[in-house]
């Protein structure tokens, strides 16, 4: 541990206790001042013959990787692409995405990341939010995008299939199993796009700091999901704050990516920051928790960023038991979806098993181009997210005062740095909620997280204001906190994991608390342990926050991109009252 600042204020976003663990290199630096592909190309241009992307047995080589990239900006030129228009992508993890996202980037246009699961009628309201004129697809979304493009003033679709860059007899058995549509006129196959580009020179737009490189969606989770502005500064400075952590990236490690490219994670860290490091990125396309062991046994990857299931099926698989794991370097996870107890089972599972590094846990959010926080070699206490990247700053504040709170003390995460987005695309109102300037003229993102900042400058992630739940007592006003509630009853050495939602009491518009509860495997949900659960939340918790039922079940139901789905929770709470 370095050395504890004795000088402290009692304010973190004063005195900055996190800079201790960086070098004052570090903290002196500057952000990069270029686009997103001129920072990969500055990075690589001595390396061509480094391997950039695996993707199902096919290596490409960076040098290979720019020659793509240049054939599509001219394939996206020559299909009428211009600077600052915004293209529709809804796409995978593949090659072709890579080379769309730096293509375009160097056209000045901007991409529009949509999720391929997203429905019809909220598909047509991307594509005619932005006045889009040409989407690209892959073929698995093609039957959607084919009635939402109607009335729209779409001209063009560039249909992919996830096969386009297999190799030999893979390439013939995706073809022969795949569902063949009926194209129109209005749709093109890649190798068509690629093919009217041949005999076309792309004029190349100018870096612009403040200039839109992709639209990003938040989760949506509580209400419809907003479109981020994410500028190349904002995408280069996550980046470039990794070099600084100590984690130690080396040309030609394996980073296994299967993350979705429009989860912004999947993008700026997954992507983007692995090919600024000269990292090996393997994509694979299928984002699934249950079939990752066996990713994990193929390709040995040095890096992996995952949600808990992955670490759970992960240290549970019988493949696994006896494997060494000493290549494997981070295991990266958001912090808000892992608990401490599986956080210490996991790492100790990691040590029995030869790796020298604990899980690497993270804190972000869209708004702020992914990671915010992360921890460190250095700095990695168990159920801490980390500290900020070295030119982001923290402060936690007061949520019904603002006032800025010391250390210890919770309340609402607040995070500045030059990852702030631009805002909300066409919703000034959304991003002046959300975006705060403070008097110095910096730009704060009040997270709407609740969290405390330790005296060692690490941030401590403890739940989500949005499930903070009004309720009465006595005619007077009170608030549930579930994150307290669930920490109390994980607190039970039978409880493997709870969540706490509000729902209403009957004939009333204040909440109550419902608890669900996920039991050790040998352990049995029944009154008894009901009773022991009410003491403890009564010994633990105001009574008002003490959950009128306890629901037990064998897991939560999750988001697509693997939080807890709260929403649904809230609505079974009703549902089964």
């Amino acid at each position: 541990m370095l050395e504890k600042n004795i000088n402290l204020t009692g304010y973190p976003s004063i005195d900055k206790p996190w800079l201790k663990y960086y070098s004052q290199e570090a903290i002196r630096s500057c952000e990069p001042q270029c686009t997103a592909y001129e920072l990969i190309y500055q990075n690589n241009r001595e390396n061509l013959d480094d391997i950039a992307i695996h993707y199902f047995g096919h290596k490409i080589t960076y040098g290979e990787l720019f020659q793509k990239i240049e054939t599509v900006t001219n394939a996206y030129y020559a299909l009428g692409v211009r600077k600052g228009d915004i293209v529709i992508l809804c796409i995978i993890n593949m090659p072709e995405t890579v080379y769309s996202l730096y293509a375009l980037d160097r056209l000045g246009a901007i991409a529009n990341l949509v999720d391929l699961r997203t429905n019809e009628e909220q598909m047509k309201e991307y594509i005619c939010e932005c006045n889009a004129k040409y989407v690209v697809t892959v073929d698995l979304a093609y039957s959607i995008i084919k009635k939402a493009i109607k009335e729209s003033h779409v001209q063009k679709v560039v249909k992919i299939s996830p096969s386009e860059s297999f190799l030999g007899i893979k390439k013939f058995v995706y073809y022969i199993k795949s569902e063949k549509s009926k194209e129109d006129k209005m749709t093109l196959s890649w190798k068509q796009f690629v093919d009217q580009g041949k005999k076309t020179k792309a004029c190349l737009a100018e870096y612009e700091k403040e200039k839109c490189f992709v639209i990003a969606h938040t989760g949506g989770t509580t209400g419809i999901p907003k479109g981020v502005m994410i500028s190349d500064n904002n995408i280069n400075a996550v980046a470039n704050g990794y070099q600084y952590l100590g984690i130690p990236f080396k040309r030609q490690q394996k980073y296994f990516n299967d993350l979705p490219p429009f989860i912004i994670y999947g993008l700026a860290v997954a992507i983007h920051t692995t090919l600024c490091y000269g990292l090996q990125v393997i994509l694979y396309p299928v984002f699934d928790s249950k079939s990752f062991p066996d990713q994990f046994i193929k390709y040995k990857p040095n890096h992996f960023s995952a949600i808990s299931d992955h670490l759970k099926y992960l240290s549970e698989s019988n493949k696994t038991q006896k494997m060494d794991f000493s290549f494997l370097i981070t295991a990266a996870i958001g912090g808000d979806s892992l608990n401490i107890e599986m956080e210490k089972e996991v790492n100790k599972f990691l040590r029995a098993h030869h790796c020298k590094y604990e899980i690497c846990k993270g804190y972000g959010m869209t708004e702020l181009a992914a990671t915010a926080v992360t921890s460190t070699p250095m700095a990695n206490a168990v159920g801490s997210v980390g500290i900020p990247l070295v030119h982001n700053s923290i402060k936690i504040v007061d949520i019904d005062t603002k006032e800025e709170l010391p250390y210890g003390e919770v309340g609402e995460i607040w995070i500045s740095g030059p990852s702030v987005m631009i805002g909300y695309y066409h919703n000034e109102e959304a991003t002046e909620n959300v975006v705060v300037t403070d008097k110095n003229g910096t730009r704060w993102i009040h997270t709407g997280d609740l969290g405390y900042i330790s005296e060692d400058g690490l941030l401590f992630h403890k739940g989500r204001i949005r499930r903070i739940y009004l309720t009465a007592v006595e005619g007077q006003p009170a608030k549930i906190f579930p994150n307290l509630v669930e920490e109390a009853i994980k607190g039970s050495n039978k409880v493997k994991d709870c969540t706490v939602v509000g729902r209403f009491k009957e004939n009333s518009t204040c909440y109550e608390a419902v608890a669900y509860v996920v039991l050790h495997d040998e352990i049995t949900g029944d009154e008894q342990l009901i009773e022991e659960l009410q003491k403890i939340c009564k010994d633990k918790v105001p009574s008002y926050m003490c959950p009128v039922e306890y629901r037990f079940v064998k897991e939560f139901p999750h988001t697509p991109i693997g939080k807890i789905d709260f929403r649904r929770l809230e609505k079974w709470a009703e549902q089964d009252m």
